[in-house]
């Protein structure tokens, strides 16, 4: 007997600010906005949906969240709560699959394939896994579901569907759901690619679905094709298995609006290596390298500085992706006092194991020792030099909303080597 495909996406609504309300009863029903620095520059990473409706959105500044409203609560951001919040709502999905896919924090892909035989049957599971959320994870996190016969289809339908709501997107009638809307509403289409579709005549999603997915394909090649199916609800890519690996990222990295405005360069200096550091140890933690390097600082006199560059030799190390984004920005540090930092990497592969024969800068065996003494009492349980006497306010623990959340790298190397011999694979961009 064959099954229908079904998948479920889950998206949890106004995660980290949703996660306060609940371990916070007195922030419950009122504005609450979750900072990255409690500064009046510092910015809103996630809003409860009472802040949304007076204009307090993430990506608002704390100034300028006091002026849309005076009374709103703000709370400085912290990731070790989310995580377990997570990590109780996954041990939920994984009653009902074990197919499952964690795009992000407070989202997660489900494939119900075989585990439901209808797409009533699915809805009737959507019903259950938010009662078992709102028992076992707190009875004030809420979440959108859609469910589809494809991946696409399901994340579009969460994204459209009322809050806390379930939505079935069925193939047959997912036009008249595309009618009328704006191209980047959907899953994966941004500004500038948008903008090349509306110089072809396609201005909504609708229009999209109508278009040839031959000519799409002759201006876009493979990509072109992938929009087209997309929102035709055809399948063109499979869920991405938490225990088979996952999708090379495109690039990682952090970032700190600084508290105190100084020139002293040993602060900036240890600034820097802390966000080298975090980042160095996310790429280990997942079993990558990267080709290219970016840096950049907001200047308190105005303007920015910084630049991103390819490299000639993979890196992974947080000595060596300090040094090589200290030198993108120091001339101007020096000259001006910074107001904000931020550093990452890109071009990211898997670590093959091959070493170079070159003497290089970074001690990879020394990188591994550190992380391995840290992972077991605690961060920053032992550091570079550098890092002594910083305090731990300064470019503190961060978590993000987008892909992905901690996956291991089993498999990863083979999906890798594999997505080099396919010229079709598809990399989606991202539209936030």
């Amino acid at each position: 007997m064959s099954f229908p495909r079904i998948i479920m996406h889950i998206d949890m609504n106004s995660y980290f600010a949703s996660v306060e309300q609940q371990a916070n009863p007195a922030l419950r029903g009122k504005p609450v906005g979750v900072v990255a620095t409690m500064t009046p520059h510092g910015c809103i990473i996630a809003s409860s949906k009472e802040a949304k409706a007076v204009g307090i959105k993430t990506g608002c500044r704390v100034d300028e969240a006091f002026f849309l409203y005076p009374a709103v609560r703000l709370v400085q951001v912290d990731p070790p709560k989310y995580r377990s919040t997570t990590e109780k709502i996954f041990s939920i999905l994984q009653r009902y699959s074990e197919d499952i896919e964690p795009y992000s924090i407070d989202e997660a892909f489900v494939n119900l394939t075989g585990y439901a035989k209808s797409f009533n049957e699915a809805v009737r599971i959507g019903h259950e896994i938010k009662r078992q959320i709102f028992t076992e994870a707190g009875e004030w996190l809420t979440n959108s579901i859609g469910i589809a016969p494809t991946r696409w289809l399901a994340k579009f339908g969460s994204d459209i569907c009322e809050k806390g709501g379930i939505i079935v997107l069925h193939k047959e009638d997912v036009r008249r759901y595309l009618a009328g809307r704006e191209l980047t509403e959907a899953w994966g289409i941004a500004e500038r690619t948008a903008y090349k579709l509306n110089c072809l005549g396609i201005t909504t999603l609708d229009e999209l679905a109508a278009y040839s997915p031959y000519e799409l394909q002759r201006v876009f090649g493979i990509r072109g094709y992938e929009l087209w199916a997309n929102v035709n609800g055809v399948e063109v890519s499979s869920l991405r298995l938490a225990d088979n690996g996952y999708q090379v990222p495109k690039s990682i990295g952090h970032s700190h609006v600084l508290r105190k405005q100084t020139r002293n360069i040993t602060f900036h200096r240890a600034v820097m290596m802390r966000l080298a550091e975090r980042t160095g140890r996310k790429l280990r933690s997942l079993g990558l390298r990267a080709n290219g390097i970016f840096a950049h600082a907001g200047l308190h006199e105005g303007g920015h500085t910084g630049e991103s560059r390819k490299l000639d030799r993979p890196i992974e190390g947080g000595e060596e992706i300090f040094r090589l984004s200290w030198g993108m920005v120091e001339k101007s540090i020096r000259l001006s006092a910074p107001s904000f930092l931020s550093l990452g990497v890109f071009r990211l592969s898997p670590d093959t194991g091959q070493r170079s024969l070159l003497p290089t800068v970074e001690n990879t065996v020394l990188s591994r020792a550190l992380d391995a003494i840290n992972d077991r009492f605690g961060e920053e349980t032992i550091v570079r030099g550098t890092l002594f006497g910083l305090e731990g306010d300064h470019a503190p623990d961060r978590v993000g909303f987008r892909k992905t959340v901690e996956p291991d790298s089993r498999g990863l190397l083979a999906a890798y080597k594999e997505e080099q011999r396919e010229s079709r694979d598809i990399s989606y961009e991202k539209s936030e």
